[in-house]
């Protein structure tokens, strides 16, 4: 890379449609972003923020079709036409779904991956991929099986792929979505550092925005394809007011008062080695239990159990007769098996047309009951798993980061059917890395890491964190 080389960002009246729908996903976007400046863009579910990442990095139209008019630059110089792998040493894209991004079958293949494709020196490759796993935190899983990873472990392992690379742009789609909290501060750091010390620019989709305070980006917000609002760094900004994610007030839920739905019955479970030991626990109808913890400390697992996806190693889980389960996967596309939306809303059952068409609207997808489900933003598809979810009356709800994806009034529809369920005599249980939101909704918290669980009210959970120093997953830390 030569000195004189610049990595400015000019977007001239941008505009893409994708061929299956009515509208344009952005319309006539303009915007001009300064070599090593940080750019944060928010907005609603599906108001085209991931489009934009997308054609930035290349993907559309050249690997997802869609009509593009309007100029992107980089230096002073058009991207039209360009290949993702023409610019991958240029502008590198960590993606919403790390899944869609890891291709090889150990974590060290897969950092080193970039690097040997550039052709470097194996001892350049070495360096490059010991840093970047040790800078995410994931350098003790360089040998682990990628299909074995955790959704924030994969995550992290996306964010170090791309890093590894070394590129002058990054493109960071929700980078917080599946971290916890250690590993949304370990990231940030690693940011600082290439935004300070090395001028990258960084251009980061994110609903939480204040997860990025650090950065002190300049925030940048769409609604339905266009910019509505832009805020210098550093400004103020009232989350609520413009639709985004801050702190939260939840109305209380009126607290369990039925007889067990689900007793854990000193269970232990773990693959390599023990997640845990001898947990056990009772959940009554009308409780909301939220899971929090480290990646990979085993909240998924706990859910895959409940469900009776696996089976506990030791113990045994026990659900009340006429349990209707409704389990919401973390990634969308693990649950996803329809052709289109339509179809997808009927799984469970034939619908009429007036009540297939209000819950689309309901779940904020009026108008793409024809689009094939996994063209849809992850907020959408979300959305989709919920509804389809919830199609079936379940008394018992499983939700495994039913919130990713979602702006603040995308949030409210998620706790609003959350709470019906549970009024009505159900029972749910919520895994969240966003600690605030826990300590809002639930009426008990379940920390999860390896060789550890605290179970108790959310003040008194939180309490005992402070006292063990793992401050980072209580909502102080947030604020």
């Amino acid at each position: 890379m030569s000195s004189s080389e610049r990595f400015d960002i000019s977007i001239s009246n941008l505009r893409v449609r994708y061929p299956d729908r009515d509208s344009d996903a952005l319309v006539g976007f303009s915007e001009a972003i300064a070599e090593g400046e940080v750019v944060a863009v928010a907005g609603p579910s599906g108001c085209g923020k991931t489009t934009l990442s997308r054609t930035l990095a290349g993907f559309i139209p050249s690997m997802i079709p869609a009509v593009v008019t309007g100029e992107v630059c980089l230096g002073g110089n058009s991207i039209r036409g360009a290949a993702p792998e023409a610019l991958a040493t240029r502008i590198g894209m960590v993606q919403q779904d790390p899944d869609a991004q890891i291709c090889t079958l150990s974590a060290w293949q897969e950092v080193a991956f970039g690097p040997e494709n550039l052709c470097l020196p194996a001892s350049e490759v070495r360096s490059r991929v010991e840093r970047c796993l040790a800078e995410l935190g994931i350098a003790h899983l360089s040998d682990r099986i990628t299909t074995t990873l955790s959704g924030g472990e994969k995550q992290r392992l996306a964010i170090a792929s791309i890093l590894a690379m070394e590129p002058s742009v990054l493109l960071f789609d929700e980078p917080t979505a599946n971290l916890d909290p250690r590993g949304i501060q370990a990231l940030f750091a690693t940011l600082s550092g290439l935004v300070h010390g090395e001028k990258r620019t960084l251009v980061i989709i994110e609903h939480r925005i204040d997860a990025l305070r650090a950065l002190a980006p300049r925030v940048v917000l769409l609604d339905r394809g266009r910019t509505v609002l832009r805020y210098p760094a550093r400004e103020r900004i009232d989350y609520a007011d413009v639709g985004l994610r801050g702190q939260w007030a939840v109305p209380a839920s009126p607290g369990p008062g039925g007889p067990a739905r689900v007793t854990v019955d000193r269970v232990s479970f773990g693959y390599d080695e023990p997640l845990w030991r001898d947990l056990s626990f009772t959940l009554r109808e009308g409780e909301v239990l939220a899971v929090i913890g480290p990646n990979g400390g085993g909240k998924t697992s706990l859910l895959r159990l409940i469900a009776g996806l696996a089976a506990p190693q030791t113990g045994a889980i026990r659900c009340a007769a006429q349990t209707r389960t409704g389990f919401v996967f973390q990634h969308p596309h693990h649950q996803i098996f329809e052709r289109t939306v339509r179809k997808e809303m009927q799984l469970e059952g034939p619908r009429d047309e007036e009540s297939l068409d209000a819950g689309l609207l309901e779940a904020r997808l009026g108008g793409l009951e024809n689009a094939a489900p996994l063209s849809l933003s992850l907020g959408e598809q979300r959305r989709l798993t919920v509804a389809t979810a919830l199609a079936r009356s379940p008394n018992l709800l499983l939700l495994d980061e039913p919130f990713i994806g979602q702006d603040r009034r995308n949030v409210l529809w998620v706790i609003s059917r959350l709470r019906d369920r549970v009024a009505a005599g159900g029972t749910a249980i919520v895994v969240t890395h966003d600690i605030p939101l826990a300590a809002a909704l639930a009426d008990r918290v379940l920390y999860l890491d390896r060789g550890v669980f605290l179970l108790g009210s959310p003040d008194d959970v939180f309490r005992r964190l402070r006292d063990l120093g793992e401050g980072a997953f209580t909502p102080e830390a947030w604020s």
